[in-house]
């Protein structure tokens, strides 16, 4: 077993100990009726609830922009006692274990002010979003040890292997024909900014649209699937 091997044996291992769910993001079986039933959910919702229940039932939905292969996914993580991000996924490349923080808001709430000589400031929902993800990585920055450490043990920890402060921030939040030219412009200048990427419930879908294209096309498996088979 070569050390790469031995990292996808131990995530798993550990990850799974702590209530993750390890998902393919190669496996398209049941995209087709899968986007049917996401895309009603999504016309129907209000607010974000009925999306983050979707979303944990099908937690396949929130891989596909992550490119191929296995991720770790949970949601409602709790941070101590602190905060509780919607969702953690945790993926693996060839050299180490990454994370991504996310955050779900409304569908229905505006990325940016509307009001004349306002329309460059993020909306409430963004803000708020934004600043969850900032919080959790203060969190994370003052408490690693205990965030990485094991549950095993004297002195038990969340067993978030390897996560750190300097994860991957995601903010899912409104729709994509409620957004003018300008605002996403603006939504790309603070992605970058807030080093958190910020896309509408609509990109989900069409991420998992290119992702069955992609598979189809593949012959081979994905790696840590025949490893841990």
């Amino acid at each position: 077993m070569d050390a790469h091997e031995r990292l996808i044996r131990s995530t798993h291992d550990q990850l799974t100990d702590v209530g993750f769910v390890r998902v393919c993001s190669e496996d398209h079986a049941e995209t087709p009726q899968l986007l049917q039933r996401y895309e009603a959910c999504l016309s129907a919702a209000e607010d974000e609830r009925p999306l983050q229940e979707f979303l944990s039932n099908n937690p396949s939905m929130l891989t596909q922009q992550l490119g191929g292969s296995c991720r770790w996914v949970r949601p409602q993580v709790p941070l101590g006692d602190a905060y509780v991000p919607d969702f953690l996924v945790a993926r693996i490349d060839s050299v180490a274990l990454h994370w991504t923080l996310i955050e779900l808001e409304s569908p229905n709430a505006p990325l940016f002010l509307k009001s004349k000589g306002k329309q460059n400031r993020p909306a409430e929902k963004l803000r708020e979003g934004l600043d969850q993800v900032a919080e959790w990585r203060r969190w994370l920055a003052k408490n690693i040890d205990y965030a990485q450490r094991p549950r095993r043990g004297n002195k038990e920890g969340l067993g978030l292997v390897e996560i750190d402060d300097h994860a991957r921030g995601l903010v899912v939040i409104g729709r994509r024909a409620d957004m003018s030219a300008n605002d996403r412009v603006n939504r790309d200048h603070l992605s970058l900014e807030r080093n958190t990427l910020i896309r509408t419930y609509d990109w989900l879908a069409d991420e998992a649209r290119r992702g069955r294209r992609n598979s189809l096309a593949a012959d081979e498996p994905c790696y840590e699937c025949a490893f841990l088979a």
